[in-house]
Parts: structure tokens; C-alpha cells; sequence
């Protein structure tokens, strides 16, 4: 549950902003929403987005020029729907291009976690992590979902 609005924050500039996915519609995203995105993915040192959280950003206009990925079960109609700026890479359980890291499914957002943690905290503390949470991780390219919904 959302403690404050984006009013309430949008004077910060934060460091890491976290997309989620869910049911996206990019026609209809909310005003306030795509105001606080835009507003704040060019001055974040960290941008994740899970599953189809970078459809949002592609909607936005954030992902052109960049390499991504998302959800595969949706990926073609993303594709067909988004900039065709964007470098969608079907093969990949995450893609990494400069400050922004998208993920593919739900389950993959975890393993693009992992490395995001690696990179931000160092390996040891991750790994830490990754054991307390008896997390099993696949490296970015271990991506048997695009073969599945037929993308390469």
C-alpha cells in the first residue's frame, strides 16, 4: 500500500527506481504516473524494471535508443507496439544498457536482482542473501522462455 503520493515526493530525485509489471496498458497509463516516471528515470543512478515494467518505459519514450527485454508471453505485441528505437532482445532472462536493467518474467526479475546486488553491494553480501533466501539463479542468457514462445 502506498504511503505517500507522487506529489509528496516528486521535489526528490531518488537513486533507484523499481518498474513492476502487471496488466499494462501503454494507451492509458495514469497522468500522475507518467509524470513522476518520466520526471524521474534521467536522473536515476538505477532503473529495474520487472516483466512488463519496461513496456511503461518503452510507452514513455525511456527506452529509446537501449536494449531491453520483457515479459515473453507478451513480447511480440510489446515489440509491435513500442518504438521501434528500442533493441528488443528476445534471448535474454535480463538486459543491462547503461543505468536501465529490464527483466524478462516474474521469475527472472529474482535472477536480475541477484546481479543487481552483485553490482551495488558486492558479491559476498548477495551471496548472503541469495542463501538466506535459498534462491537458485541462472545467468542473464539461460533463457529457455523465448525458444518456448517461439522469439528466436
Amino acid at each position: 500500500m502506498a504511503t505517500k503520493t507522487f506529489d509528496e515526493v516528486s521535489s526528490k530525485q531518488f537513486d533507484i527506481i523499481l518498474v513492476p509489471g502487471g496488466l499494462v496498458d501503454p494507451a492509458n497509463i495514469p497522468k500522475p504516473l507518467a509524470e513522476f516516471v518520466r520526471a524521474q528515470v534521467p536522473g536515476a543512478k538505477y532503473v529495474l524494471t520487472v516483466c512488463t515494467g519496461s513496456w511503461l518505459l518503452a510507452a514513455l519514450g525511456l527506452l529509446d535508443g537501449k536494449r531491453a527485454t520483457s515479459n515473453k508471453f507478451q513480447f511480440n505485441d510489446i515489440r509491435k507496439t513500442a518504438s521501434s528505437t528500442v533493441q528488443w532482445v528476445a534471448k535474454a532472462r535480463w538486459v543491462v544498457d547503461g543505468n536501465i536493467w529490464t527483466s524478462s518474467g516474474v521469475t527472472a526479475g529474482q535472477d536480475m536482482a541477484y546481479e543487481f546486488l552483485k553490482t551495488v553491494a558486492g558479491l559476498e553480501f548477495a551471496t548472503t542473501v541469495k542463501h538466506l533466501l535459498e534462491l537458485r539463479t541462472t545467468s542473464a542468457e539461460d533463457d529457455e522462455f523465448a525458444d518456448i514462445f517461439k522469439l528466436t
